[in-house]
């Protein structure tokens, strides 16, 4: 009997075709996986194909992999044509929690128990989320990237309470197997990690500035020409250790 959960992830639904679900679609095919996209507001399609083809060059310069092609981009405005014999779901609807756990209803009665539900909410807890998935929650796990994901190689992983620890696993592997860099984290937080790292240098930005310690534009400057520079390569507890040594 075949291990469904050990196949390879090769046919992505993408549910929302905004900013980040056709980020994501532009990556996914660039990494040569097949994707059939959903999306019920006008134009959708257009809009999709639009911008795959603007990123196109920029994906190319990267490196595209094997068998890579915006050709196996297909689009359904039919949530359930569009979940046939897919092996991961990237949700990117909008973050009303009604409005999830109603479509994480359907996609768990509509899916197999082995297709991962991944979202790429930066502020829903997936704990909250999975309570739409009355069959299979364990499969739901949170995978939200950096803005824009097709770029940005950060992903972070996020199980709710009923989250499995496979789903975790598969889902990193996945992430990594298309060079995302990915993160897991062990508790929900809300704005998972990255952003509240953002915005915690913004609030103190904010105030060196409105304190009339510098200017905005000399703020900037400390930060990029400064630690920003550092940060590129490494992070905080990095510096830590090649500045103060091991402990």
């Amino acid at each position: 009997m075949t291990d469904t959960k050990s196949q390879p992830i090769r046919r992505i639904a993408i549910i929302g075709t905004g900013v980040i679900g056709a980020s994501w679609t532009a990556l996914f095919l660039a990494k040569g996986l097949k994707v059939v996209a959903t999306d019920i507001a006008p134009n959708a399609e257009a809009q999709l194909r639009a911008f795959v083809k603007a990123a196109w060059p920029a994906l190319t310069r990267l490196g595209l992999a094997p068998g890579a092609s915006q050709a196996n981009l297909t689009f359904t405005p039919v949530l359930a044509q569009a979940l046939t014999d897919v092996d991961l779901v990237q949700e990117n609807g909008p973050e009303r929690l009604e409005f999830k756990q109603d479509l994480y209803r359907q996609l768990d009665e509509l899916l197999p128990p082995h297709v991962i539900i991944a979202s790429s909410t930066s502020t829903l807890p997936m704990s909250s989320i999975q309570m739409g998935a009355l069959l299979h929650p364990e499969r739901c796990v949170v995978g939200h990237p950096f803005n824009p994901p097709h770029l940005i190689p950060l992903v972070e992983i996020v199980g709710g309470t009923k989250t499995s620890e496979e789903t975790i696993r598969r889902a990193m592997e996945f992430y990594t197997s298309i060079g995302k860099q990915a993160v897991r984290l062990n508790k929900e937080l809300r704005g998972h990690v990255a952003n509240r790292l953002q915005f915690a240098v913004a609030r103190e930005v904010y105030y060196l500035v409105s304190e009339g310690v510098l200017s905005a534009a000399d703020v900037d400057t400390a930060l990029s020409w400064g630690p920003g520079l550092r940060w590129g390569l490494m992070g905080n507890m990095m510096l830590n250790h090649l500045g103060g040594g091991p402990g």
